[in-house]
C-alpha cells in the first residue's frame, strides 16, 4: 500500500492520503522506539566525570519521537473516523485520445498516463485537515472545557451558552475533540445536551453529528445508550433522541449496540433534511498508550 500512494503521488501531484493500517504500523514502531529509547537512559545513567551529550542527544531523540506520535495519533483518528466514501480524492480528468485514432495502448510522447485513483482504504482527511487544532491535547483542552460549561450550566438550569454550541459545531467532526467532550458529559450529559438544543433543528444536527464522531472512539455499547435513552425520556425528548441515535452515522460496533436496543416500537422520527451517509466500520487502532488522556 504505501508504494500504490507513493505511485498515487507521482501521478497526482495534488493527492494526499492515508492509510490507515499502515500509519497504525508507525505508530507503534514510534512508540515502540520511545519506549526503547527512555527506558535504557533511566537504566545506564552516565558515570561520573564521562560527557552527558550523547545522553542528551538521545533524550532530544526521545522527546521527538513522544512529538510525533501525538500527531500522528491526531491524523490516525482523523482517518479512522473519515474514510474515503468515494470522490473524495478527485484523480485528474483522463487525457482524451488522440486525433487520428491509433490503438488504445499507444500514446504520443509526452502524454501522461491517465491515473488510477486511490485503493479504497485511503482517505485524504488527517493527511492534510487537522481541523481547528494543531494536536490531540489541544482538541482534549477545548473538550474539557466545553463539558465543564454545558454540564455547569445544565445543574444551574440555564442555558447552554452560546461559545460551546460554536465550538461543539465547529469540531462536531473532530474526533479527539467529541471523544473527550462526550466521556466527559457522559451518557446522561449528552442526553441533558440534546435536551438544551430545544427545537433548534441546526443544534439538534450538530448532537447528531458529534455523537457520531465520537462513537468512533468512545464505547457507545447498549447501557451507554439506554442511560442517554432513559435521561431523554426524564427530559420529554425521547423521540428526537431516537432519531438522533438512528439518523447519526455511527461506528459499527455503536450501530450493533442499537440495533440491540430494538428501537422499532418507538414513535417515529420526523422527516430528516438527508439521508444519513452510507456508515462505515473503523479499524481497530492499536492504540498508543499516549491515547489515554486522563483528567
Amino acid at each position: 500500500m504505501p508504494s500504490q500512494m507513493r505511485s498515487a503521488a507521482a501521478r497526482d501531484s495534488d493527492f494526499r492520503g492515508i492509510d490507515p493500517p499502515a500509519l497504525n504500523a508507525l505508530l507503534k514502531q514510534v512508540r515502540d522506539a520511545h519506549t526503547a529509547i527512555t527506558g535504557w537512559l533511566s537504566a545506564h545513567r552516565p558515570p561520573p566525570g564521562v560527557s552527558s551529550a550523547g545522553y542528551r542527544q538521545a533524550e532530544q531523540v526521545a522527546q521527538w519521537a513522544a512529538d510525533q506520535m501525538g500527531m500522528l495519533t491526531r491524523r490516525y483518528n482523523y482517518a479512522i473516523t473519515h474514510p474515503d466514501r468515494g470522490g473524495e480524492v478527485t484523480p485528474p480528468p483522463v487525457p482524451a485520445p488522440p486525433r487520428g485514432g491509433g490503438s488504445t495502448g499507444s500514446r504520443p510522447a509526452g502524454t501522461p498516463r491517465a491515473p488510477r485513483p486511490p485503493r479504497p482504504n485511503t482517505t485524504p482527511r488527517g493527511a492534510g485537515d487537522l481541523g481547528g487544532f494543531p494536536d490531540r491535547e489541544s482538541a482534549l483542552r477545548a473538550a474539557r472545557a466545553d463539558a465543564l460549561a454545558a454540564t455547569a450550566a445544565i445543574q444551574d438550569r440555564e442555558p447552554v451558552p452560546d461559545a460551546v454550541w460554536k465550538n461543539l459545531r465547529a469540531n462536531a467532526d473532530d474526533p479527539d475533540y467529541t471523544e473527550k467532550l462526550y466521556e466527559r458529559l457522559g451518557p446522561a450529559g449528552a442526553g441533558a445536551l440534546l435536551k438544551a438544543a430545544g427545537d433548534d433543528r441546526a443544534r439538534l444536527k450538530v448532537v447528531e453529528e458529534s455523537l457520531g464522531t465520537a462513537s468512533h472512539h468512545l464505547t457507545m455499547d447498549v447501557r451507554w445508550l439506554r442511560a442517554f435513552l432513559a435521561e431523554a425520556d426524564r427530559a420529554g425528548v425521547r423521540a428526537v433522541a431516537v432519531q438522533v441515535l438512528t439518523g447519526a452515522d455511527m461506528s459499527r460496533r455503536t450501530r450493533e449496540a442499537i440495533g440491540r436496543l430494538e428501537l422499532r416500537g418507538d414513535p417515529a422520527p420526523p422527516p430528516r433534511d438527508r439521508p444519513a451517509a452510507p456508515a462505515h466500520p473503523p479499524l481497530k487502532p492499536d492504540a498508543p498508550a499516549f491515547e489515554q488522556t486522563s483528567g
